[in-house]
């Protein structure tokens, strides 16, 4: 610029006090979808925490789940050798999937093939009730017993349960408040003892008297790797009463838990337990895909409204660069180069897309809040109802921000390029 004329950011603030109506209208379009891309992304990473982090982060980064392949996962479904499927879990297969190498440790989980009900005294009123449960090394749910308390196999002793967490979320988000019954944390519920009644069951016809075995249970943990509706229980007891009851399952397993040594080995190690006919549960990456997808449609939306936006801001510098043609013509005249010209266009929009993205990103986190409140207010308690839907973080307003920038100065380009250009003496005479 020429010397003792106005500063460039002098000549910005101007022209844009000057021309505050025509760009707060065409800055509509960069606030609302500044709003939506907030809102979206901010409501994605927060449902990502719940079901990711609450709901399916049970298990460390370096254990795969392996169960038959062409199975159902219901409780006693069980896969048989066939063209496609591995067959059955059996000591064998545990043995080949130990051989693998970068395989640090294989525990099993098993069903109880026997019918079983169990009794006891529940807020001061004896309940019967039918009842599946699993056997799982002691190992896999060691971290989930409570501190004081042990879960391993003991002949002489209660047997040790542990019971299933979203089942207990289950119960208190629903259950406790249509029975009119107290909430339960995971301390009380280790302070359950009841009854086991082996060989016996409601749905099982009349039992061989004989064989009815009954066994004090006391409840020492809750961990999410427990089966939800029923009990788990170490596996020596699940081996011990299917082979004294002669049960179909007690050489099968229902799954596997397979520990890696480092978690740079699970792609292979999943890779070679797929290759002999066996499945790797993929339900985290899964839901993990299904989320991201979801977000990224929503944000996609919010893009194409910001581009819809972007076009309008292009819009409005041509109408604007149009109205002050004499004025950019004195401007080159008095020694400003095309330089000058564009970054003065260009500072001007920055500054539009600066203050656009911040009030967009101020009305999605007062959106989100609003939500939040109505939530909380409105919908009724299930299972992990998060406390926040939203999860607004710094990157995400950042993020915002420069986007927000970037596409007023997509927009603007050309008719910066265009002013530019012009030919001083034409604009004069203009």
């Amino acid at each position: 610029m020429a010397k003792g004329s106005p500063g460039r950011a002098g000549l910005i603030g101007r022209n844009l006090v000057r021309n505050r109506k025509t760009f707060a209208f065409s800055s509509v379009g960069i606030i609302v979808g500044i709003a939506a891309f907030v809102f979206f992304l901010s409501l994605g990473a927060g449902i990502r925490k719940v079901v990711l982090g609450d709901v399916l982060s049970h298990l460390p980064v370096n254990v795969i789940e392996v169960v038959p392949r062409q199975s159902s996962l219901n409780l006693f479904s069980f896969s048989t050798p066939g063209l496609l499927g591995g067959g059955a879990i059996t000591d064998d297969s545990l043995d080949r999937i130990r051989a693998i190498p970068g395989v640090a440790a294989v525990a099993p989980e098993m069903v109880l093939g026997v019918p079983i009900q169990a009794y006891g005294q529940f807020f001061g009123k004896r309940v019967y009730t039918d009842l599946a449960a699993t056997g799982i090394d002691p190992a896999i749910v060691a971290e989930d017993v409570h501190p004081g308390l042990k879960f391993e196999y003991d002949p002489d002793g209660p047997i040790p349960v542990v019971a299933s967490t979203h089942l207990l979320e289950l119960y208190n988000s629903n259950f406790s408040d249509a029975l009119k019954l107290p909430k339960l944390s995971r301390e009380a519920v280790t302070k359950i003892d009841f009854k086991l009644v082996v060989g016996k069951s409601y749905l099982g016809g009349n039992p061989d008297p004989s064989k009815v075995r009954e066994y004090p249970c006391r409840v020492v943990g809750v961990s999410p790797k427990a089966v939800l509706v029923g009990i788990t229980i170490p596996l020596e007891y699940v081996r011990r009463f299917n082979s004294d009851y002669g049960a179909k399952q007690k050489q099968v397993y229902k799954m596997a838990y397979v520990t890696t040594e480092r978690a740079s080995d699970v792609a292979e190690a999943g890779a070679a337990i797929e290759s002999m006919g066996f499945e790797v549960d993929k339900t985290k990456k899964t839901v993990g895909g299904v989320l991201t997808i979801a977000t990224l449609l929503l944000t996609m939306f919010s893009v194409l409204i910001v581009a819809l936006a972007a076009v309008n801001i292009a819009h409005t510098f041509f109408m604007v660069i149009y109205e002050r043609r004499r004025e950019i013509g004195v401007m080159r005249s008095v020694g400003a180069t095309r330089g000058d010209i564009r970054a003065l266009i260009l500072g001007e929009a920055a500054c539009i897309g600066a203050v656009s993205g911040t009030v967009g990103i101020l009305l999605g986190w007062a959106g989100s809040r609003a939500v939040n409140l109505a939530a909380a207010r409105f919908i009724p308690p299930f299972p992990y109802k998060p406390d926040e839907f939203f999860m607004f973080t710094p990157g995400i307003a950042a993020g915002a921000l420069i986007f927000a920038v970037t596409f007023c100065l997509i927009g603007a380009a050309f008719p910066a390029t265009r002013a530019a250009s012009m030919d001083p003496a034409e604009a004069l005479r203009a």
